[in-house]
């Protein structure tokens, strides 16, 4: 018998949902009836839900977008589609949405009941590996339902747990930082420290320094001895983030460190030895610098032993739904009320190329958390794309490249004005409080556009 399981049921046949309903209940589910997409989103709304089994067809909407509106208010839900006529698009549709699986009326209820003990022994497992664990599966905390995405974390799973040296590839935003943190977690070393280090953000001459440590007096400024982060990822795992831009000369020292497994403070004599796991991510081609010499071929062959390419996101769109509703979430926290995303607004989400990939995504669903705090997000508040692939709708569309930068910044500053102004439909209170301005100060800005504006008239 099932216990504590809530399922929402959207189905508007009346002679079909109320016989679904009482075989549901009968099995021990705790089940709402939804006959419509709007009494759907009211009870997603009202209460939390464990599953939805949700209708394609509904008299007031298509159902695969009121189960998208119900993914994003519960995106821990799992969801199984009744339909009709089941078709490959149907089915892809409903499977990038976020539903687990889908079930082709007529349908006997044993078969229904099998599909939906399936959802929930993956429910079980993933509680029983948080006991097992002591928390939840650090995997968890990667946010997808991309297949590509889905082995890449297996595989991360399975180079865990030995000492290989990991290397992450991928563009920029793709969640490489996360991904190293999740290696980490999965480890036997996971007790100990996790040592992150950007090589790029480190100016070139203290590379070696900020790596290896330094003794005091080792050079002019070096006033006391301090270790390296080599030193500090003792017993743990040491992250180095884009490791492509350390220069040859780093990449020798580093060479010699991990392959005798010790290494010194910069002005040291004495070694201290080397006991961490190393993982290191690149966006650059690291095989086609080694071929330009840019990059030691040895040393490759050193961080090389396990290389995983994390997916652009562009290429695992089914994930843009979920990371939404995520980033909604976690956006809204402390605030009143929430945006909410129309079927047309996901559609524009769904379009977009996304360069900037997950991180791209975030900054987008923060702005829009920011700008229309609790309002329904509609498909002019998306980016466009052109056919050329740019992207335009933005506050930065119509200011011209060559502008000088006083008046690009007066531009900007001119329509962002606008925008949280329309955002806050005209109430100068709240436009002001939002850009962090005085009343009077907004309205000196107002003017002062204004004023610009009529000038350029002229």
């Amino acid at each position: 018998m099932i216990t504590d399981i809530k399922l929402l049921l959207v189905e508007d046949d009346p002679l079909l949902g109320a016989a679904l309903h009482e075989a549901l209940s009968r099995q021990g589910y705790l089940t709402r009836l939804a006959a419509s997409g709007a009494a759907a989103l009211s009870a997603g709304h009202d209460e939390s839900f464990d599953l939805v089994l949700q209708d394609v067809r509904l008299p007031d909407a298509d159902g695969l977008d009121v189960l998208c509106e119900l993914l994003e208010l519960q995106p821990r839900c799992h969801a199984l589609v009744m339909t009709g006529q089941a078709t490959v698009e149907m089915a892809v549709r409903a499977m990038k949405l976020g539903a687990f699986d889908f079930i082709t009326k007529p349908f006997p209820v044993d078969v229904l009941l099998m599909k939906l003990e399936r959802i929930l022994s993956l429910r079980s497992m993933e509680k029983r590996l948080a006991e097992l664990t002591g928390g939840p599966d650090p995997r968890s905390r990667i946010v997808t339902r991309s297949p590509a995405m889905r082995g890449v974390l297996d595989t991360v799973a399975v180079v865990a747990a030995s000492e290989a040296s990991l290397l992450l590839l991928g563009e920029s935003g793709t969640g490489k930082e996360l991904l190293a943190e999740t290696a980490h977690a999965m480890s036997g070393r996971s007790r100990g420290p996790m040592v992150r280090v950007n090589c790029a953000a480190i100016p070139e001459t203290l590379v070696e320094a900020e790596l290896f440590g330094v003794e005091k007096g080792a050079y002019t400024g070096a006033d006391r001895s301090r270790p390296g982060y080599l030193e500090l990822a003792q017993g743990g795992t040491l992250s180095l983030d884009e490791i492509g831009e350390l220069s040859l000369a780093v990449q020798a020292k580093l060479l010699r460190a991990l392959g005798e497994r010790t290494a010194a403070r910069v002005g040291g004599a004495k070694s201290y030895g080397l006991d961490f796991r190393l993982v290191c991510a690149t966006n650059r081609d690291l095989s086609a610098m080694v071929q330009r010499r840019e990059f030691r071929e040895d040393l490759f062959y050193r961080v090389n032993v396990v290389a995983l390419t994390i997916p652009p996101l562009r290429d695992r769109r089914e994930d843009i739904p979920l990371l939404a509703a995520h980033f909604i979430e976690h956006f809204s926290k402390g605030r009143e009320a929430r945006i909410r995303l129309t079927p047309e607004a996901m559609e524009g989400l769904l379009r977009l190329h996304w360069p900037g990939n997950v991180r791209q995504l975030s900054n987008l669903i923060e702005q829009l958390c920011v700008l229309y705090p609790g309002q329904q997000i509609l498909q002019r508040h998306i980016p466009r794309v052109t056919g050329d692939g740019r992207q335009v709708g933005t506050i930065f569309e119509k200011i011209a490249v060559g502008m000088p930068l006083r008046e690009a910044l007066a531009e900007f500053e001119r329509r962002y004005i606008e925008r949280v102004l329309a955002a806050t439909d005209g109430r100068k209170g709240r436009c002001a409080e939002i850009l962090g301005l005085s009343r009077q100060a907004l309205w000196d800005k107002l003017r002062e556009h204004d004023s610009s504006a009529g000038t350029e008239a002229k």
